[in-house]
Formats: structure tokens, C-alpha cells, sequence
């Protein structure tokens, strides 16, 4: 078998996860509707909320906007998220945590006001440089690309935590693999060097479970993001990329 899945349809454990999360999003319904009767699968709609970036203020406005929702008991609806730039430091912290939509989202968005409030000076001090050089030139050794956008996603980092996240992107399975949760869709793009972004640029998915190139049909799985492939078979295996290099290539429009 390749390790590349080839095809446009949903991986296996995004069906698995439907199927679960449809049965929060029939409970809710019912709840809000005032429905008699429960609803049959096929009458589950699947619903998703879409995001923009725009750094802190994107940040912030979603924090605002699923906590709207929530206060609505419309949370439990939503079966996917989707989010690009600032949007994704609200979705990589929230999944950090198994069960986050089930729990008041006002705690989440006092410690997100801790960090973004904070002064950004200490995300430039001495020791702070020599934490991303030094992340940086590990991450060289174990045989990753690195450039501008990883220094940016280190940056980030300190902007959004006290300390180094050791969150990856697979870890999010966790949140989702009882339906507890919306999926998360990270959305990026894929540039060439040789061209502009206006004559070649490629949209990429990335899920707790795949990262994927819709215009190919092509998807790997979460934790080989970063490793080599040739004719559809992993050669070279790196070690998972921490999210936080991951939020440099949501923000900026990164090269894969």
C-alpha cells in the first residue's frame, strides 16, 4: 500500500468521527428545537463554521463568536471549523484540551486575554533569541527545512504561551475521536519560489488526521507532514512538527 491516500473522499476515521459527532449534533437540535422525536442519522445536518485570518483581532473575535454560540447551545451543532492566520492560535489552544466545548469557554478566553495583553518585549529578549536559534538549528539537524516562517511560528509561540509548546498537530485526535468536538481544518497555501502567488498557489488541508492537496487528491497522514516521499511511499520519516511551526505556515503563505 502507498502512503499517500489518493482520492477526494474522507478518510476513515474523519467517516468514524462523522458518524459520532452526529449524535451530539442530534441531541442539540432536538434541545433547541423542542423535538419530539430524535432524529434519524440522515437527517443530521452536517454543519461548519468558516474563519478569516487577521491576527489578534481574528483571534479574539472567534474566542467571541464561540462563545456567542455557546451561550446559544448552538455549539453542539457544528461539526467542522475551519480556520487560517490568527483563527488558528484560537483553535490550536483550544484543542490542546479533549473536551473544550463542553466546558464554559470563559475560562479559555481569560487566559487568551492573559497572553495577548502581556508585553511582546520578552518575546525578543535575549533569552528568547537564543531559544529560537537554538529550536531552529535542532530542528536543521533532524533534517527539516527551516526558514523565515519557523522563526515567525516560534514568535508566535512566545506571544501566545508562557513556555514551549509541545503540542503537535495528531494530538488533536484526542479532542474529536468521540465526536466530543468539531473537527479542525487548518488551511494554508502551497507557493513555488520561481513564481508569484497571483500565477501558482495551491490550497492545503491539515486535520488532526491528514494533510491533504485537494487540486491532487493527495493526503498523507498528520504526523508524516514534514517527511519525504517519492512515487507515493514515505523514504524519510522526520519527527512531527510542534504546532507551533505549523501556525507560521497557516500565517504566513508557506512553502510545503
Amino acid at each position: 500500500d502507498l502512503d499517500v491516500r489518493l482520492g477526494f473522499s474522507l478518510c476513515t476515521e474523519e467517516q468514524d468521527f462523522l458518524r459520532k459527532r452526529k449524535k451530539y449534533v442530534a441531541a442539540a437540535l432536538k434541545k433547541i428545537l423542542h423535538l419530539e422525536e430524535d432524529l434519524k442519522e440522515h437527517e443530521v445536518p452536517v454543519v461548519a463554521i468558516t474563519t478569516t485570518g487577521g491576527g489578534t483581532r481574528s483571534l479574539t473575535a472567534m474566542y467571541g463568536s464561540l462563545l456567542g454560540l455557546q451561550k446559544l447551545n448552538l455549539l453542539d451543532c457544528i461539526s467542522y471549523i475551519g480556520g487560517l492566520s490568527g483563527t488558528t492560535w484560537t483553535m490550536a489552544n483550544l484543542y490542546e484540551d479533549a473536551n473544550w466545548s463542553q466546558k464554559y469557554l470563559e475560562d479559555a478566553i481569560k487566559e487568551a486575554r492573559k497572553q495577548v495583553t502581556k508585553s511582546k518585549i520578552c518575546c525578543f529578549s535575549l533569552d528568547c533569541l537564543k531559544y529560537y536559534y537554538n529550536d531552529l538549528m535542532e530542528r536543521s539537524k533532524e533534517g527539516h527545512n527551516t526558514s523565515f516562517i519557523d522563526l515567525w511560528g516560534l514568535v508566535i509561540e512566545s506571544m501566545l504561551h508562557d513556555k514551549k509548546d509541545e503540542h503537535r498537530l495528531s494530538d488533536q485526535r484526542q479532542a474529536v475521536d468521540n465526536g466530543q468536538n468539531p473537527l479542525p481544518i487548518y488551511v494554508a497555501i502551497n507557493l513555488k519560489s520561481s513564481y508569484s502567488a497571483q500565477a501558482f498557489r495551491e490550497w492545503l488541508e491539515f486535520t488532526p488526521y491528514e494533510v491533504g492537496l485537494l487540486k491532487y487528491g493527495a493526503s498523507i497522514r498528520a504526523e508524516h507532514f514534514g517527511s519525504e516521499f517519492f512515487m507515493g511511499r514515505l523514504v524519510k520519516r522526520l519527527s512531527e512538527t510542534r504546532i507551533c511551526y505549523m501556525q507560521g505556515d497557516y500565517c504566513l503563505e508557506g512553502k510545503v
